[in-house]
């Protein structure tokens, strides 16, 4: 199966779910319809067509998962799984940035440790927040957008 064609047998949110449903168990036509809540036929058919070499039909009449529908599946939870990844590390830098901010101004409006924050603390939350927006945004490649 070429690149192209898995792509477009992937590229609609209900033959993913179809392929998520599959990898649990076969499933017969009626019983992949109710589990889905497809009401029409025509459509439930017009997907698994369209899902080729990544489903099969088993010697019960099941619909079973191939080895490139696992492939597929597999395909789509990692690239699934790096965008969350990447919105959890933006997510944390921004809190990050938060919590260093907090601490300054804790340290230099209600305390009377100016000279240590403006010695110390200061420098060194500067210094943290460089690495760390360096780590996320050059290193891992987390965008702003």
């Amino acid at each position: 199966m070429e690149s192209e064609e898995l792509f477009e047998a992937i590229s609609h949110p209900l033959r993913i779910e179809i392929v998520k449903v599959l990898a649990e168990k076969p499933l017969r036509f009626a019983d992949l319809k109710r589990k889905l809540k497809i009401r029409s036929s025509g459509l439930l058919d017009f997907n698994l067509k369209k899902l080729g070499h990544l489903i099969s039909l088993n010697s019960e009449g099941c619909y079973a998962l191939t080895e490139h529908g696992f492939a597929a599946l597999t395909t789509v939870e990692s690239a699934a799984g790096a965008y969350k990844l990447r919105t959890s590390q933006k997510r944390s830098f921004f809190i990050n940035l938060a919590v260093v901010l907090a601490l300054n101004i804790y340290i230099v409006w209600l305390t009377s440790y100016h000279s240590l924050w403006y010695t110390v603390i200061l420098p060194i939350s500067c210094l943290w927040i460089i690495y760390y927006g360096y780590w996320t945004f050059v290193k891992r490649r987390i965008r702003l957008r």
